[in-house]
Order: structure tokens, then C-alpha cells, then sequence
């Protein structure tokens, strides 16, 4: 009986002891990652700093900026024998050296408010950028001197670059683990009120919609 009260008295106190941490001057760090939607060879971090201007409520900002450069040198490639090719050989996977960019970068800012001691609504709005390149073949036209339209098709690097706007208006738990360390699991409704993707030879997309996403913030206040 004593170590079942021991036991409830130590998950009071971590449930129930975000008091202290949400007071008016407290500064908030956080981390977080989206787990829906993802895989976990996608998961990104991204950083948060908030600031209770008043008991349980904070307000502050998140970036996240990540970005990732591939080189390839120039190869000639591999000579087969084609028949149909000049000479009777052709060249495969030749290309001239290149550089593959992916990018992404989101800003935002974000409300917190304390329904409860460990029960938060939070209300953010970010807006993010996205470039993803790749190796792939493109086709483009091509108008001789007598006016006669053809396909050409050609190997180079392919881009594509999202842009979006987000709001995000969801709810959390700060489950607290130590006096000034707590894991926060958390759900957001995530509209995309503006937002287009652009790829190489293709027209735009318009990327607008909603979608609900599950995650988990680990945070720091002192």
C-alpha cells in the first residue's frame, strides 16, 4: 500500500506541477517534430523561444532552416554497342558535373495559453519555402527555320519549389519530467491558406487545404 501511494503521489507531482513553469517571466525553449505525415528519415527539429507575458500565457517565435548540397563530378559514361547509334556506339549515363540543392526554411510565430495546468491550446502561423532537386530528363520544343515544331529531349537538373502559408490551431499536454524539462505530445489542425508548388517544365499546383498533424515538443522553462 505504501509504494501505491508513493507511486501516486510522484505521478501527481508530474502531472500536475506546470505551475511554477508557466508563471508571468518565464522563459520557454522548445523543440518539436511532426510524427504524422512523416517518415522517420524525415523528421524534422524545429526550434521554438516563447516568453509568459502573463500567468500560463506565452508568446514567441520558430524557425527551422535545413539544407543539404550534393555534388557530382563529371562522368563520360559507359560505351555499348547500338546499331541504330552513329558509329555503332552509344554512351550511357554520361552528363556534365552537377550540384543537387535541397532546402527548406519555415518562420512563424505562436501563441500558448494554459486552459488547464497541463492542458494548452496553442495558435501559430509560419510561413514556409522548399526547394528539392533532381537528376532526371526534360522535355523542351524546338521550332526549325520552316516553322516545324519538334520534342527534344534532354538530360539536366530538376527543380521544384513549394511555397505556403500556415496557420495552425491545436492542443497539447506538458507531461513535466524534471523540474525544468517536459515532453509535450500535441495535435494541430493545419491549414495551408496560400500555397503553390512549382516543378521544371510543369505548371504550378495550388497547395491549399487542411490536414490534422500529431507530434511532440520537448521543452525547457526557467
Amino acid at each position: 500500500m505504501k509504494r501505491i501511494i508513493l507511486t501516486f503521489v510522484a505521478v501527481t507531482v508530474m502531472l500536475f506541477s506546470t505551475n511554477a513553469q508557466t508563471k508571468k517571466g518565464t522563459i520557454l525553449l522548445g523543440a518539436g517534430s511532426q510524427l504524422s505525415q512523416t517518415s522517420w528519415t524525415d523528421l524534422a527539429i524545429t526550434p521554438k523561444i516563447g516568453y509568459f507575458i502573463q500567468d500560463g500565457l506565452a508568446l514567441g517565435a520558430m524557425i527551422h532552416f535545413d539544407s543539404d548540397d550534393q555534388y557530382f563530378p563529371q562522368y563520360d559514361g559507359v560505351a555499348v554497342a547500338n546499331p541504330a547509334a552513329p558509329g555503332g556506339i552509344e554512351i550511357i549515363g554520361g552528363h556534365d558535373e552537377y550540384t543537387l540543392t535541397n532546402n527548406s526554411r519555415t518562420f512563424g510565430v505562436f501563441g500558448r495559453y494554459y486552459a488547464a495546468r497541463n492542458l494548452f491550446m496553442e495558435v501559430n502561423m509560419s510561413s514556409s519555402t522548399t526547394q528539392s532537386e533532381s537528376w532526371g530528363e526534360m522535355t523542351t520544343f524546338d521550332v526549325d527555320a520552316g516553322g516545324n515544331i519538334s520534342a527534344v529531349t534532354t538530360e539536366g537538373v530538376m527543380q521544384s519549389r513549394t511555397q505556403s502559408t500556415h496557420v495552425g490551431i491545436g492542443m497539447g499536454y506538458t507531461l513535466v519530467m524534471r523540474e525544468h524539462i517536459a515532453i509535450e505530445p500535441y495535435v494541430n489542425l493545419d491549414l495551408i491558406v496560400d500555397g503553390e508548388s512549382v516543378n521544371t517544365g510543369s505548371e504550378s499546383t495550388d497547395l491549399s487545404g487542411s490536414s490534422f498533424i500529431a507530434g511532440v515538443n520537448f521543452s525547457l522553462f526557467f
